[in-house]
């Protein structure tokens, strides 16, 4: 099964991580709409994580681009919830007004 990456937040994780569950559950707290993918689980989730260079859980990807989850996690607690919204919402919206 092949996904498509365009409009959408797909985390690529493992099932003990940490950062990972603050990912999640701040996507969840914020009603944003997400997939969640496991490392050594998800043919998928192994694949985009060769494709993406993704060395660490979490991976997350939006709209086709790569994210380094330590500019918006740092010891297991968001940042800055505000601005690490405003990264998401951007370039979902980057990719809506996309020709």
């Amino acid at each position: 099964m092949s996904i498509s990456l365009d409009h959408r937040i797909v985390i690529v994780r493992n099932r003990k991580c940490r950062k990972s569950d603050v990912v999640v559950r701040f996507l969840g707290q914020e009603r944003m709409s997400f997939e969640v993918l496991y490392l050594g689980e998800d043919k998928e989730a192994d694949k985009l994580a060769k494709e993406y260079g993704i060395l660490a859980s979490p991976g997350i990807i939006i709209n086709g681009t790569a994210i380094n989850p330590y500019q918006l996690v740092e010891q297991c607690k968001v940042k800055d919830p505000e601005s690490t919204k405003k990264v998401f919402l951007q370039l979902l919206e980057e990719a809506d007004s996309a020709p």
